[in-house]
C-alpha cells in the first residue's frame, strides 16, 4: 500500500511493502529514503518544529522566566554528552 501527500511544490510517498520514503519536488528531482533513514529525518522534522514552537512560546514569557522556560523544556535524554 502506498501512501502520498501531494502539495504545491513537492509531494511525499511512502511505500508500506519496501519500507521507503520518497520526496519530490515539482522540478523532478527525487529522494528516496529507506525505513531508518525515513525515521531519522521525521525526528529531525518533529525536533525543529517542538524547538520553533517551544522558542515562540518562550518570546511570550517575561524575559527573566524565558530562561527558566527553556532549561524545562530541554530533555537530558536527548541531549548529547561528549566525555
Amino acid at each position: 500500500m502506498k501512501i502520498s501527500k501531494d502539495l504545491k511544490n513537492a509531494s511525499f510517498e511512502y511505500n508500506e511493502e519496501t519500507k521507503s520514503f520518497s520526496i519530490k519536488d515539482k522540478s523532478g528531482n527525487e529522494i528516496e529514503l529507506n525505513k531508518v533513514y525515513a525515521f531519522a529525518f521525521m525526528r529531525f522534522v518533529v525536533r525543529m518544529a517542538q524547538r520553533n514552537w517551544l522558542r515562540q512560546k518562550a518570546n511570550k514569557i517575561e524575559p527573566e522566566k524565558a530562561v527558566e522556560a527553556e532549561e524545562e523544556f530541554n530533555n537530558p535524554d536527548q541531549m548529547v554528552i561528549f566525555e
